[in-house]
């Protein structure tokens, strides 16, 4: 503002500057004109000159003041222009700054807030897996709502996401349960109660999941491969992905349930033991076994094995049996046809017995009297594991938990089937194929040329039955595929048991013949109860009649969860 008053004061003071010139000049004029006057008599010539000199100063002092008021009208309208255009600017800036201001703190308040929601959504996620794994002691109990307490929490919150949250929220809460599954199944070590503790809610969890959203548990047999089902594997905001990664873990944890008791309880059996020597070596195996058996029981659930009900799923232990019981069956057929008894283990699994103490009858005696003391073994066995487990039952035919081993003891019925039979008939294939079907031709041979006759069988194989076996092997009749002695066992397979096994506690429990885990999902008067101590854990701990107390501070990821949980 000072820069164009000054202009202006400058413009006019030199405008009135030229007006003063210009009087001075026309006097100036006048003068010479008068002056002239005085001469023109005496030499008008001269007098002409003067005056044309005269005009031509005049016309130039004209142009310069017309040039200069040109330079003070331009000068005056650029500092209009330029004070117009700085007076807006000026006027302008103000509100463009404002502008930005307010939105730069509109984005840093959304921003915050997106972080907040997120945070809390973590928040109630975090205390979700705390009640619903960490905090839980994995414990059995005759109560089947509160042993599967995870597997309905978790089910609770996967659901309430699905219904409510975005595909993004649903895939992070199911990466997290998965995590924190594994997390609490691999802190169990080698504990085979809380390994079956959890694989119980596992299996569990992912059948109310199944069963909500209307999913075979055959999730992995679907897929019909290894890249099939890596690529399910890699969308988590499927729910079969969940399902899927659910089954991986059961497969896991199962194996992992069968190799301890293998190692813990069947192996130990196998070494070295002290028997009565008054006593018979079959009813002494008979009893040591059956004693094996209900160890393994005690192990895998703690409950049945003091003989009280358990809310644990009691197919779980009856599978497991299965598997153990196939390996011990492999075993004890390697054992059996070693030709001495001081013939040393091969194996760690297939072939570990190290005293032949163990077997139900001695190592390389072969005779119908043995087979037929080999089959009352197996029969008290069997009735032991249908006491215990639920083996070998008539209902056995009617379940569909998928893969079952059917009979147990396969290779020890065989064995002593082969034994008590009439040698002659074993020329016939199709004999062969219904009374032996896992033994091959050379081990029926050699189970042959080692049979030795006794009271009840006292003829020796005769020499046709072996030629017609010879000769049945270089024909190649069998169909069979040759396998080298001693047998290998099979490695563990797991296949998830079925909706029906599954439903089975819960239907006892529900009151009601109904295949569903409606029971399990559902909230009990105490279901919550561990939120509350959570927030003051010395209750837990402290007799309620003493004077200790426990200040209550109440957390904010417990009042997110509860936001869920109504």
């Amino acid at each position: 503002m000072k820069g164009r008053t000054t202009n202006n004061v400058q413009s006019k003071r030199s405008t009135k500057n030229g007006r003063k010139d210009q009087k001075l000049q026309k006097k100036n004029s006048q003068k010479r004109l008068s002056e002239q006057e005085k001469h023109v008599d005496s030499d008008p010539s001269e007098a002409y000159e003067t005056v044309d000199v005269a005009y031509l100063d005049d016309d130039v002092t004209e142009r310069k003041e017309k040039e200069a008021r040109e330079c003070i009208n331009a000068d005056v309208w650029e500092d209009a222009s330029n004070g117009a255009l700085s007076a807006g600017s000026e006027n302008e800036s103000p509100d463009v700054t404002e502008n930005s201001g307010e939105h730069l703190e509109e984005e840093k308040i959304k921003h915050l807030e997106k972080r907040l929601e997120r945070l809390e959504e973590e928040l109630r996620e975090v205390a979700a897996l705390e009640i619903s794994l960490y905090s839980v002691v994995p414990d059995h109990s005759s109560s089947s709502h509160k042993l599967h307490t995870p597997a309905r929490r978790l089910s609770r919150i996967y659901i309430h996401a699905c219904k409510h949250f975005t595909r993004g929220k649903r895939a992070r809460i199911a990466t997290n349960s998965v995590s924190g599954l594994v997390l609490v199944a691999r802190s169990c070590g080698n504990d085979v109660s809380r390994l079956t503790f959890w694989l119980s809610n596992i299996i569990s969890l992912r059948d109310i999941i199944s069963q909500a959203f209307g999913k075979s548990h055959h999730t992995s047999e679907s897929n019909g491969s290894k890249k099939g089902l890596q690529q399910l594997l890699e969308d988590w905001q499927e729910t079969e992905t969940f399902t899927t990664s659910l089954e991986t873990i059961e497969q896991w944890v199962f194996s992992r349930i069968v190799e301890s008791v293998w190692w813990q309880v069947f192996t130990p059996y196998m070494q070295s033991t002290e028997s009565n020597s008054s006593e018979k070596q079959g009813s002494f195996s008979t009893s040591l076994w059956n004693n094996a058996f209900r160890e393994a029981l005690q192990r895998l659930c703690p409950v049945r094995g003091a003989g009280h009900e358990c809310g644990c799923l009691p197919v779980l232990a009856r599978m497991v049996m299965e598997k153990c019981i196939s390996r011990f069956d492999v075993a004890m057929f390697n054992a059996i046809l070693r030709e001495s008894e001081h013939q040393i283990p091969t194996d760690p699994v297939s072939d570990p017995i190290l005293d032949s103490k163990v077997l139900p009858i001695p190592a390389g005696e072969l005779s119908f009297g043995s087979g037929a003391q080999l089959k009352n073994a197996i029969g008290n066995w069997s009735r032991c594991l249908t006491e215990m487990f639920g083996m070998n039952s008539e209902d056995d035919d009617d379940d569909d938990h998928v893969e079952s081993d059917g009979k147990a003891f396969v290779l020890l019925n065989e064995l002593s089937d082969l034994l008590m039979l009439p040698k002659d008939m074993l020329t016939e294939s199709s004999i062969r194929e219904e009374i032996c079907p896992s033994i091959t031709l050379p081990l029926i041979k050699r189970i042959l040329c080692n049979f030795t006759p006794d009271e009840f069988c006292p003829d020796h194989v005769p020499g046709a039955v072996l030629e017609e076996l010879n000769s049945a092997e270089s024909n190649g009749d069998e169909t069979l595929p040759e396998e080298s002695f001693p047998y290998a066992a099979s490695s563990v397979s797991y296949t998830p048991p079925s909706t029906m096994n599954v439903g089975e506690k819960v239907a006892e429990l529900a009151g009601k013949m109904s295949r569903n885990v409606s029971m399990i999902q559902s909230r009990g008067y105490t279901s919550d109860e561990e939120l509350e101590e959570l927030d003051s854990p010395l209750t837990s701990i402290v007799d309620k009649s003493s004077d200790v107390t426990d200040s209550f501070t109440s957390n904010e990821r417990y009042k997110l969860l509860r936001q869920v949980w109504v």
